[in-house]
């Protein structure tokens, strides 16, 4: 229904305005377009950035034509496809501003105005839609006389600025631009909180009460920005507590951490196997519905989400069933 009512306002368009489809350009704009000027270092080429930050991911970008030449569309990734988006930016006649629209697979989008001071330099501000305790970004781009593509971000969180770390890109005409791919037929149904996507939620399932079993997840973060797991509480347990093993001369302890990082663009990977699992302290299998346990995770920005675990008898076993 909804592709038929988008091909008759298509078809209406068309119609009720026939000088201005005759005038679309049967050849797209070269990049140095006087309208899109500013943008002509970065069309049609891709771009392979560096995080400035410690965890420094790595984000592929495409820059080409799109609306036949009468915008610009940036498709881009990171780390090979944890997360991605595509943005379309469109000169608006009245007021002469680059406006723009980004879309994400993390659940969230935002929308906002570029100014280019000459080619290749800009100043970007942008309201974010979708995501807790983050209100606004605001970002620098600039061009390097060695052909390198600096930018540099700051976020807004409860009225003050943050600096957010940002990217250098070079051009790089052998990478590619891999978007994230939804899951279909997944074992467990989808749970987010705002850019936080939470997967691979499995429990050590017991028959005994009263005991403490290992539970782990996945949790893949399609902001620029970290957001730390700081609790987690379920009916099923007296407290749920983040636990880590040390290793330290031959020695090996475990401790019970406050929260967990989710890095920025990446991957926080609570795994059988590694040194990190949530640890449900008296557990009570009575609390158990159909082989699930229900738990509810809180993030530092993101907020809460309440998700199915899956109850099983080899951890390993089933996280490896993901694959």
């Amino acid at each position: 229904m909804m592709r038929r009512m988008f091909a008759v306002l298509a078809a209406v368009v068309t119609l009720a305005l026939p000088g201005l489809a005759a005038a679309q350009p049967a050849d797209l704009p070269s990049a140095g377009d006087e309208i899109y000027a500013p943008f002509a270092p970065m069309l049609g080429k891709t771009w392979r950035g560096i995080g400035t930050g410690p965890e420094r991911p790595e984000d592929i970008q495409r820059w080409e034509w799109a609306v036949g030449g009468h915008a610009i569309r940036v498709t881009h990734a990171v780390n090979g496809g944890v997360y991605g988006g595509e943005t379309l930016i469109f000169r608006d006649k009245d007021s002469g501003e680059y406006i723009f629209h980004y879309f994400t697979s993390g659940g969230f989008h935002t929308t906002g105005t570029i100014r280019a001071s000459a080619p290749g330099v800009f100043a970007i501000e942008e309201a974010v839609h979708g995501v807790e305790n983050l209100e606004a970004l605001r970002s620098s781009g600039t061009m390097g006389e060695d052909g390198v593509y600096r930018v540099r971000a700051s976020v807004e969180r409860n009225g003050a600025w943050v600096e957010a770390g940002g990217f250098d890109y070079r051009e790089d005409s052998s990478a590619t631009v891999v978007m994230p791919v939804r899951a279909q037929g997944a074992r467990e149904a989808p749970a987010s909180a705002g850019p936080l996507d939470v997967s691979r939620r499995i429990v050590r399932g017991v028959d005994q009460p009263g005991e403490a079993v290992a539970g782990y997840l996945l949790i893949r973060n399609g902001s620029p920005v970290a957001d730390e797991l700081t609790g987690a509480r379920c009916d099923c347990a007296s407290r749920v507590e983040f636990h880590q093993i040390r290793r330290s001369e031959g020695d090996v302890s475990m401790d019970s951490e406050a929260s967990w990082e989710v890095p920025p663009g990446g991957v926080l990977e609570v795994r059988p196997g590694s040194d990190l699992h949530l640890m449900l302290i008296g557990y009570d299998p009575a609390k158990a519905v159909n082989g699930k346990i229900s738990m509810t995770l809180t993030f530092r920005d993101a907020g809460q989400v309440t998700a199915d675990f899956d109850l099983v008898e080899d951890s390993r076993a089933a996280w490896a069933e993901f694959d």
